[in-house]
């Protein structure tokens, strides 16, 4: 379980979370949605250890993450950022072999078929399309062992076949995981999930 207990977060004089409090379980899938500026992508980084609460704490199966090494909270969650910026020209395969084999699901191989990327393996990745690149962004989060997967707008730049298929997948690693979405269309891809967090 992901528990947030009273988490306070701010910026300068702007406060993005006030006394927030959640729990994401083991095998279920919640989206989190929210207006922009409402700290979804925020929250999401304090999960993954990248920001410190002002006030409050988080722990990933009873672990507090601010008392981890980060090798440690790797362990526990897998995160996909919003945007990651690929700068240098490796191959698809070669980016996704930069997860060590003894830290990969054994998934792997349906996750690539599954996110359509079978076709795209020997192109470098600095070639793709936004779409395509979130794709392998998204792969690599998935295809590390971990607890929880972290996916911030898994579905930005996806078609609607990608997005199926996308949905598909989390609800089948959600099975044996906990799965936390943010998606800011929350109208169109909330039926698909288990329940909703909603951040004002």
């Amino acid at each position: 379980m992901i528990d947030i207990k009273r988490v306070t977060f701010s910026r300068g004089a702007n406060v993005i979370l006030d006394d927030f409090s959640a729990q994401i379980l083991n095998g279920e899938a919640v989206l989190l949605s929210g207006s922009n500026g409402a700290g979804k992508s925020t929250l999401i980084q304090l999960i993954g250890g990248f920001l410190t609460p002002d006030s409050g704490s988080i722990e990933i199966i009873g672990n507090d993450i601010s008392q981890l090494k980060a090798k440690d909270q790797a362990q526990l969650r897998s995160i996909a950022p919003q945007r990651r910026i690929f700068d240098l020209a490796f191959t698809v395969v070669q980016t996704l072999n930069f997860v060590p084999k003894k830290r990969r699901s054994l998934r792997t191989h349906q996750i690539i078929e599954e996110l359509g990327l079978v076709d795209l393996l020997d192109k470098k990745v600095t070639e793709l399309s936004i779409g395509q690149q979130q794709r392998v962004s998204l792969a690599l989060a998935l295809i590390q062992e971990a607890d929880f997967y972290l996916l911030d707008e898994p579905f930005a730049g996806q078609d609607a076949a990608s997005q199926v298929r996308t949905i598909n997948l989390i609800n089948e690693i959600k099975n044996e995981k906990g799965v936390l979405v943010v998606s800011h269309n929350s109208d169109n891809t909330h039926s698909w999930f288990d329940r909703e967090i909603v951040l004002n």
